[in-house]
């Protein structure tokens, strides 16, 4: 019989200023969707151990490694530049305003 995956609950933050942090978010996201450490592994084209370090905020996990789990989960990293321009015609920026992901 399968374990029944337990939700596991998002930081309490929308600041991400660490590998440990980033982890939390992504073993939140992972639960919520009841996907097995297995499972979610093989959905994003990365090893097991590669994926619990992520978890766990092993900081020396590659970016692509990093982007493969976000991609396969539906995450978005988004990033408010205090330079940009609300008005900017060609929406490269987001807004000031602009939600955190997650």
């Amino acid at each position: 019989m399968a374990k029944h995956v337990v939700s596991t609950e998002a930081p309490n933050t929308s600041i991400i200023e660490n590998p440990i942090v980033l982890g939390k978010f992504i073993r939140a996201k992972r639960t919520s969707l009841e996907l097995r450490l297995e499972d979610c592994a093989a959905l994003c084209g990365i090893g097991i151990n590669t994926l619990s370090r992520i978890e766990n905020g092993n900081k020396n996990c590659t970016l692509g490694a990093l982007f493969k789990v976000l991609n396969g989960l539906g995450m978005k990293l988004t990033f408010t530049d205090i330079n940009c321009n609300s008005d900017n015609s060609d929406n490269s920026h987001p807004p000031k305003n602009h939600e955190p992901w997650v």
